[in-house]
């Protein structure tokens, strides 16, 4: 990717800073910033890898634009960085597995609290098979949010090393 610039916040200074060093050495320009606000304003992608057990992005923090928020810490009931609304907000939520986000992952906190269905989430594997999509209508307009909940499954980590 051509992509090559990275705003950056973390709870732990420390942690920011070996973040930091280790992205830089990697030929990133990276900027801390003092507030997870700051971090998400303006971004396009948003990756939050913590062991959250509250909020930690908000919905109106990426209310009119395009987004994609991959959350991958959600992976333990209780555990949540996204909003529920930010969830329930979402254009296109896609799981890697519909049961285990019920369960441990970001979709937990939106169905629980009756912001979303599970059914409107939609499995990785079911979103890229190009039969699902056959005799459909193309979709004019792609979402403008979209979030990616990741619990972790292992089929999956193995196929990927595959590669």
């Amino acid at each position: 990717t051509t992509c090559r610039r990275v705003r950056a916040w973390a709870r732990s200074p420390a942690k920011l800073e070996a973040l930091a060093k280790e992205v830089a050495s990697e030929g990133w320009q990276i900027e801390v910033v003092p507030s997870a606000e700051q971090a998400c304003s303006r971004a396009g992608l948003i990756l939050t890898v913590t062991p959250a057990r509250e909020p930690l992005v908000r919905a109106s923090w990426v209310r009119g634009r395009r987004v994609l928020v991959s959350a991958i810490g959600a992976d333990a009931p209780g555990k949540q960085e996204l909003e529920p609304e930010l969830v329930a907000a979402a254009d296109l939520v896609v799981v890697d597995s519909r049961a285990q986000c019920i369960e441990r992952g970001e979709l937990q906190h939106a169905v629980t609290a009756g912001l979303l269905s599970a059914d409107s989430a939609v499995e990785i594997g079911e979103w890229l098979d190009p039969a699902r999509n056959k005799g459909s209508e193309p979709q004019k307009e792609p979402p403008q949010l979209v979030v990616f909940d990741s619990t972790g499954v292992a089929v999956q980590d193995v196929k990927i090393a595959e590669l």
